[in-house]
């Protein structure tokens, strides 16, 4: 018994050494993992997610919230690595409900106007007339108990003036169609306190600077389309902070960085447990505390896949 004994004991000390081992060499190779460099020269909207305990056959793509038709690129290759997961994660889990999203975006008390300067109404008011065909008191019946992030948008979705398409309502399409489940990093609610938590004179400026001046919000947006088509999510993350006089730019750490860092816990949580197409805005994904870098900080392997 005691011979026995002794050589359980010895094979007990043996696995442990050997296990201590195996988690020591581990934490090695994912502390040895290489981050890519900034910016970077590959190009790819695709990245293939490898690394310990992840489910094969995992991505992260890179999307344009809002994109003219000629410069969306959803190719067949795409659909089908996405249609092939297990779950599609967004930014929000699919596209909100017209009621949901209009819960966000009224004023619980005040009018839309009311930050803003004299001069400043005037200017949007103007903006209005002309952009929207509507008088003051159409603006007002119609607006008047909105959030100003409101204008923002219009203002944004005016600067778009062909057809144009949705990566998240594409991407919701093909999981639906497939059975994948979809999740969300964070709910409609977070992303609203974004603009919500701005400091007065942020939103104030954030209203201002989408239309000032039309032919030069709409030439920015084709440059940006052109550098999503470019396929660098590097270029795309440096063309969203370095904007002159931008609030987003201003704001870079709390619309970028944090939200990434935030994420980056979910991400991983999710890639052990199924094969997981993750799509978020390209910006997230570039940039030296992007979601590329972040995962390979955590010792994951990020490839550029070819689409």
């Amino acid at each position: 018994m005691e011979l026995i004994f002794s050589f359980g004991k010895r094979a007990h000390s043996i696995f442990r050494f050997t296990a201590l081992s195996f988690v020591l060499l581990s934490v090695q190779l994912i502390q040895a993992q290489e981050l890519t460099e900034f910016p970077m020269q590959k190009s790819s909207l695709l990245w293939k997610i490898e690394g310990p305990g992840i489910k094969k056959g995992s991505y992260l793509f890179g999307t344009m919230h809002l994109i003219e038709k000629e410069y969306f690129f959803f190719p067949e290759k795409l659909k089908k690595i996405a249609s092939k997961c297990d779950v599609l994660v967004m930014e929000i889990a699919g596209l909100p409900s017209q009621s949901e999203a209009l819960k966000y975006l009224q004023l619980q008390e005040g009018a839309i106007l009311d930050p803003f300067s004299k001069e400043q109404r005037d200017s949007i008011l103007l903006w209005a007339k002309t952009t929207l065909n509507m008088n003051e008191e159409s603006f007002n019946a119609a607006l008047g108990k909105m959030k100003p992030f409101v204008l923002v948008q219009m203002a944004t979705q005016l600067n778009f003036m062909g057809k144009t398409e949705s990566y998240e309502k594409t991407l919701e399409v093909v999981a639906k169609e497939n059975g994948l489940q979809i999740k969300g990093l964070e709910t409609l609610a977070e992303q609203m306190a974004l603009f919500d938590n701005l400091k007065k004179e942020d939103e104030v400026e954030l209203v201002m600077e989408a239309i000032r001046d039309k032919e030069k919000s709409k030439q920015r947006a084709v440059e940006m389309e052109k550098i999503y088509l470019s396929q660098n999510v590097d270029s795309m993350y440096l063309a969203v902070v370095s904007a002159e006089g931008s609030v987003i730019s201003d704001e870079q750490v709390k619309f970028l960085d944090e939200r990434n860092e935030k994420w980056i816990p979910q991400i991983i949580e999710m890639l052990k447990n199924k094969k997981s197409f993750i799509a978020v805005g390209a910006a997230h994904l570039g940039g030296p505390n992007g979601v590329i870098r972040l995962l390979e900080e955590k010792g994951y392997k990020i490839t550029p896949v070819n689409i």
